[in-house]
């Protein structure tokens, strides 16, 4: 039996195209903090591109918007033919294998566990990479925020090689697993851990005290390989607001309640990270920026005391509730800090789907951010919801109509068909229907992908779907024109 691992694997999936992955970051941390050696296996760094997020709008990709919109709501044999026939992208097939490749390549250099952090949709992946442990007897820990959900974590126990799949907080007693795992013991024990052999360890607690935390540790990913330094930063976890009917990341591993860093500690970082990596930009990855108002405004007074010169961007909440931070003088003074992108949820144009979603928004209020947030220069991205159980057709031309008043405003627009996720209320209140009656139908739920496929009745109505046309165009005609030059380094960048 292995007394202490001397040293472990810790493979990236969540392979983003710009920048690192801040789970990753703080296992490198937290685990070299406990002596324990560690390598980081970036796909990057062996010529495997990471993850396009939102690329350039280009008339073909409008194009190919509007036909999968349509081809989703169009029932029938032909669209289900069309559907199966959608192929993998062009090279994915390759890079996998040249991945796997890598990866066998890596496990010669022996290890004495491997840890994968990974996404839902990396399944197939995480099976070959299993396989290939089990043949060298390295035992494998698989973590991801959905697998605090008792169903979905019970669909991922059959990855060969597994000995514990990782669905909570377990920063306190992380150190203690990998070692437990290298020696063969069970893993039942610990909080917010599955094995294959049905165990289940106790529920894991939110962790509360986040400032002893080690900063994230991105010193093994390949820096030379991303088209600019930008450095991810979270100052909190979950969502300060945290009602949305429809939101799996509130439910999920580190959402379930809102808990913040100091401004002192985040600030603290900010200094030791743009040191570390000579990086002047930054991208914060919580849900909602403005959660902890002392964090941003924080922000606002200090982020250029730490990284002068630097630029960042962000996620906010525009709330009807105040205050909620971004008035116009905030705004202002978050452009002087070096914001150059705010992101928002308007997710409706219509205030009656705004709250079937609970959204807590105000259509007024979220026109007046609009409009202060780019008179003070910021770079406008919002997120915007499509199909949500309830819409109807003239809700749909109310989304139009919001982006149409203010395209001047905005710069760029994620519309996202409604998704109905293990977790979320949503899905939950759907299931719970008695058989009736509904708009949804053909629901199929996937546990594995922790999604529900399901059919929208109401796409079906002509009028509804030339709602859906009028709103691709709007979406379009944004997308399509040039990003602000302060902000086009973030170009791309979630």
């Amino acid at each position: 039996m292995i007394a202490e691992p001397t040293r472990v694997l810790v493979v990236d999936l969540n392979n983003f195209a710009r920048y690192p992955t801040v789970a990753v970051g703080y296992l490198a941390a937290l685990l070299r903090q406990a002596g324990i050696g560690v390598e980081v296996f970036s796909p990057l760094r062996f010529g495997v591109p990471g993850v396009a997020r939102e690329p350039r709008e280009t008339r073909a990709r409008g194009l190919l918007r509007r036909l999968n919109y349509e081809l989703e709501a169009r029932p029938g044999p032909v669209a289900t033919l069309a559907r199966a026939a959608r192929v993998r992208a062009p090279g994915e097939s390759r890079r996998r294998a040249r991945l796997l490749d890598r990866f066998e390549r890596a496990l010669d250099a022996g290890y004495d566990a491997v840890l994968v952090s990974t996404y839902l949709m990396y399944h197939p992946l995480c099976v070959a990479i299993g396989a290939r442990c089990r043949d060298r007897g390295v035992p494998l820990l698989l973590g991801g925020s959905y697998f605090s959900q008792e169903e979905v974590g019970a669909a991922w126990l059959d990855v060969p090689g597994l000995v514990g799949l990782v669905g909570g907080e377990v920063e306190p007693h992380l150190a203690d697993l990998v070692r437990a795992a290298a020696g063969g013991e069970d893993l039942a024990r610990f909080p917010g851990v599955s094995t294959p052999g049905g165990g289940r360890g106790p529920a894991c607690p939110p962790l509360r005290d986040l400032d002893r935390l080690p900063f994230p540790d991105y010193s093994d990913f390949p820096w030379d390989s991303y088209p600019d330094r930008i450095v991810p930063m979270i100052t909190g976890r979950g969502c300060g607001w945290g009602a949305c009917t429809f939101c799996s990341d509130v439910t999920s591993t580190v959402g379930r309640t809102f808990r913040s860093r100091s401004p002192g500690n985040v600030i603290e970082e900010l200094a030791h990270q743009a040191r570390r990596h000579d990086a002047e930009l930054f991208t914060f990855v919580d849900l909602k920026l403005n959660s902890d108002l002392s964090v941003w405004e924080a922000l606002l007074g200090r982020f250029q005391g730490a990284v002068p010169g630097g630029q960042w961007i962000g996620a906010v909440h525009v709330g009807a509730r105040q205050p909620n931070g971004l008035g116009r003088r905030e705004l202002e003074a978050a452009r002087a800090a070096g914001m150059v992108r705010i992101t928002t949820g308007l997710e409706s144009g219509s205030q009656r789907v705004l709250d079937l979603m609970r959204k807590g928004a105000d259509l007024g209020e979220s026109g007046r951010f609009l409009r202060d947030a780019s008179a003070a220069g910021l770079s406008v991205r919002v997120t915007m919801i499509h199909g949500f159980p309830g819409e109807r057709a003239e809700d749909v031309v109310a989304s139009a109509l919001l982006l149409e008043r203010h395209r001047r405003h905005i710069e760029r627009v994620s519309l996202n068909r409604c998704q109905l996720t293990i977790g979320p209320p949503l899905l939950s209140r759907l299931r719970a229907l008695p058989d009736g009656p509904s708009d949804v139908v053909d629901l199929r739920v996937d546990p594995r992908a922790a999604q529900a496929s399901h059919r929208y009745l109401p796409a079906d109505d002509p009028e509804y779907r030339r709602a859906t046309r009028r709103l691709l165009d709007a979406v379009s005609a944004i997308n399509r024109r040039p990003i602000s030059p302060s902000a086009r380094r973030f170009e791309g960048v979630m």
